[in-house]
């Protein structure tokens, strides 16, 4: 393998971390939101509402947006949940509204994430694929076996409110 292959570094994890400089994905699924407390910079649980009775929320820790959707990660192709904050959220809105680029369930085409900056310093911006791609018959099979995005924030909420890890 080459050093500068992408793949070198590639994570066979669940999750679609980005990585800094362009990240290639292709959105597959509905988005959902959830809120995730935290502490110190440290995610310390998934919000279950504060209606529900959420802790964090009665201790004043009021919960951040977090959006969340299955993206196929184009460095090694794998299925992966994204999570994306109000900057992409917002960015991934204009297309969808746009009259050039809009859609509504998800894109027709890839797209790329750019990351720069650090920590609170971080930068996101979202750049479309200047084509609309078919998904592969085997991209297809697997999209279409995957667990609903809302049955997965209800299992995140469940894991918090027993107080488990992921």
């Amino acid at each position: 393998m080459r050093w500068d292959d992408p793949k070198l570094i590639s994570s066979s994890s669940k999750f679609l971390r980005l990585k800094q400089g362009e990240n290639k994905v292709r959105l597959v699924s509905e988005v959902g939101v959830m809120g995730k407390h935290w502490d110190n910079r440290k995610m310390v649980g998934v919000c279950i509402g504060k209606d529900e009775g959420c802790p964090h929320c009665a201790e004043g820790n009021d919960p951040k947006p977090v959006w969340l959707c299955w993206a196929i990660d184009r460095i090694d192709s794998k299925i992966k949940q994204l999570e994306m904050g109000y900057t992409i959220i917002q960015q991934l809105q204009k297309l969808a509204q746009s009259k050039e680029y809009g859609f509504t369930e998800s894109p027709p085409y890839d797209i790329t994430i750019i990351k720069t900056g650090e920590g609170l310093d971080t930068e996101y911006t979202v750049i479309a694929s200047r084509q609309d791609t078919e998904l592969t018959p085997e991209e297809i099979e697997k999209v279409q076996d995957l667990t609903p995005i809302k049955d997965i924030i209800e299992k995140r909420k469940k894991i918090t409110e027993e107080n488990e890890p992921f």
